[in-house]
């Protein structure tokens, strides 16, 4: 069935060291939550690599070639790495380097993740090699996530909760975009509700994966300061509907900028796939706002 839908550029930027296995796995993954779950919220992800989109040009460094092509037409990105760092640019250590400081530099997110499986020591230029990768991966956990896959499984883990929560970021943004420009208002000055899911993903004796949700309210306080008095209602739910949240009696406390609250969201085959939300909350300056949005699963 036909839907419209917002598409999304996904950068995959990896050393040439980094299966071509994990790199399906990337792949097939996107194109199983772009059909279980981007339908939902009306978001395709599109997997897009230099070695497939790059086309042939002179001019400039190769690597400022592929920045200006691909990467930073990109709206989020994973990037890969197994033993090796790559071949520095002239301006970074690598090209993947490079790639993820273009785009953490231009705000977009980007998952950096790690082969760890079991494989034989290396040796020589190829454990330098290593050692390389290891200090500049030390230097990026200093401001970013760095996350481990020893299996498929976990791979997969990572990239579907990644997946969930970027694409509701860019989500969210965008609705703050159509109400600035409706009503004039700053959209920084808000506590969003959203709806995200996190895939904990196992394979059993018999190597098949089961793969389980678990659904999460957050509350994002995307203004200056500290949203104090904070609690939120859904209108309109269906009745019997379960699309209930886990949580304590009365206001939920504050929430410093910049920051969230989480809250288990509990779902059920039949609970609607979206549900308006208000919360309300006071400012830094102690006036009452409310913010509206619908939450979509």
């Amino acid at each position: 069935m036909a839907y419209p839908t917002l598409v999304l550029h996904l950068l995959i930027s990896a050393p040439g060291d980094v299966p071509l296995e994990d790199m399906a796995v990337i792949r097939k993954t996107i194109s199983q939550w772009n059909l279980n779950l981007g339908r939902l919220v009306g978001l395709t992800v599109l997997p897009v690599s230099w070695t497939e989109h790059a086309a042939s040009e002179f001019g400039e460094r190769p690597q400022a070639i592929l920045n200006h092509q691909i990467v930073e037409e990109a709206d989020l990105a994973v990037a890969l790495f197994q033993d090796r760092l790559g071949t520095p640019t002239g301006e970074a250590e690598s090209g993947t380097a490079e790639e993820v400081e273009v785009l953490v530099a231009s705000g977009k997110s980007v998952a950096v993740l790690v082969n760890t499986t079991p494989r034989p020591p290396l040796s020589g230029a190829a454990l330098d090699e290593r050692h390389r990768l290891g200090i500049y991966l030390e230097k990026l956990r200093k401001s970013a996530l760095v996350l481990e896959y020893g299996n498929d499984g976990t791979l997969i883990g990572h990239l579907n909760n990644f997946l969930s929560r970027a694409t509701a970021q860019f989500q969210q943004a965008v609705e703050s975009s159509k109400d600035t420009q409706a009503g004039g208002t700053d959209p920084s000055e808000g506590v969003w509700p959203r709806a995200e899911v996190r895939e904990n993903v196992t394979t059993d004796s018999k190597g098949r994966v089961k793969t389980q949700r678990r659904w999460s309210l957050v509350l994002h306080n995307s203004s200056r300061g500290p949203a104090s008095g904070v609690d939120f209602e859904f209108l309109d739910l269906p009745e019997n509907a379960l699309f209930h949240v886990h949580r304590e009696k009365g206001p939920l406390g504050t929430i410093p900028p910049n920051q969230e609250a989480r809250f288990p969201l509990l779902l059920a085959m039949g609970s609607p796939d979206a549900v308006d939300c208000v919360v309300t909350w006071t400012d830094a300056t102690g006036n009452a706002r409310e913010t509206r949005a619908t939450v979509r699963t």
